[in-house]
């Protein structure tokens, strides 16, 4: 009965949009702009008011260049057949981070099975509406999947919000496959790496996770934790990737150097609309790729844990990724600085000198180097 709620409420939501097209069209039609409406059905970029978007094929997939006026400010990337969301609300021109596959799959599955179905752009934002199979293994999929979420950009706290509705419907029970993934958020984090102009230190697009459920609250930091699986069941899941200022030196680790940049965080909220289901927070950081900087060594995803009995899910999505400010990214810069050389102090007199000049040095107001 669910199911077929969220179908009729999909239906009446699409309805409505395809509505708002109409009486635009119909406008063109009245206005004498028939040339405007082909335009309008054939370029690659489609504008409506302050949104449009640029399809372009690039190497790593088709790509859905998200604008706000000028400023690119998310990625949609269909690599083989994957939703792959890149957000970028910040000004740095490096401040790509995060990424979040917006798809189910099971364990050891290669992504893929996904159809993008429209990305339109609109007065108020972007919608994206996509669909395809539950991966399992390499090629094979169990269940189908629906995804149709809504983005907008607001340029004074350069923020992305998102919200929308995430169906799932498995050919069978996971007691057979094993604990479903519900997405996945890939990113780097970098341990006991050189930093530019600050020693050594962690650094990477990310710099910890926040997690929040029905009953719990915790922080994951992966260097403490590498595979971090607790047993906490919830029916609403908030995970709060949280970036950081990259600033790791690899012209000392003897590759190209490459420039330091704010990474955006990434949050993703699931709200069950099915109570019971059995879902609980999974983190894995692969620690022999620690200090590579390209690599996605971290992933993240929210399970639905095999004793599960339920072949449907249903789920209310809201997103947002925000930039940090410059500010916020040198205080952490100084905290690691203060981390290192506390332990370097050897003398109490020489410890006392070191916390009053690091202590007046944060109450200072005074802007990054």
């Amino acid at each position: 009965m669910k199911n077929e709620t969220w179908v009729l409420n999909n239906l009446r939501r699409k309805f409505s949009k395809k509505l708002k097209d109409l009486t635009f069209i119909s406008s063109l039609v009245i206005f004498g702009t028939v040339s405007t409406l082909s335009s309008y059905a054939d370029s690659d970029k489609i504008k409506e008011s302050r949104y449009s978007i640029d399809k372009i094929q690039t190497n790593a997939g088709l790509e859905y260049r998200f604008m706000f006026d000028n400023r690119h400010f998310m990625t949609l990337i269909d690599d083989n057949r994957t939703l792959n969301l890149r957000p970028h609300p910040g000004d740095d021109i490096n401040g790509w981070g995060s990424s979040l596959y917006a798809q189910p799959f099971l364990p050891g599955a290669t992504l893929k099975h996904t159809d993008i179905e429209s990305v339109i752009a609109e007065e108020d934002g972007i919608e994206v509406n996509a669909s395809g199979k539950v991966s399992k293994g390499s090629s094979d999929s169990y269940g189908n999947w629906i995804f149709n979420l809504d983005f907008n950009y607001n340029e004074t706290d350069k923020t992305i919000r998102g919200n929308g509705n995430y169906n799932i419907t498995l050919d069978g029970q996971l007691s057979k496959t094993g604990d479903l993934n519900l997405y996945k958020i890939a990113s780097n984090y970098l341990d006991n790496v050189p930093l530019l102009k600050d020693g050594i230190g962690d650094t990477g697009d990310m710099k910890k996770a926040e997690v929040i459920g029905d009953t719990f609250k915790f922080i994951w930091n992966p260097p403490l934790q590498p595979g971090h699986f607790p047993m906490d069941f919830t029916d609403n899941l908030s995970i709060n990737v949280v970036g950081t200022y990259n600033n790791v030196d690899t012209a000392a680790q003897g590759y190209n150097p490459i420039a330091p940049a704010h990474k955006p965080s990434l949050k993703v909220e699931l709200r069950s609309t099915i109570p019971e289901i059995k879902m609980m927070f999974g983190a894995m950081y692969d620690t022999s790729k620690s200090k590579l900087f390209w690599e996605d060594n971290i992933g993240i995803t929210p399970l639905i844990f095999r004793s599960s009995a339920l072949t449907g899910y249903n789920f209310n999505v809201l997103f947002e990724s925000n930039a940090p400010t410059e500010q916020e990214n040198w205080r952490v810069g100084e905290l690691f600085k203060f981390s290192n050389n506390w332990g370097k102090t050897e003398h109490h007199d020489t410890l006392i000198d070191f916390l009053n000049g690091w202590s007046s040095g944060l109450l200072d107001d005074k802007t990054p180097p």
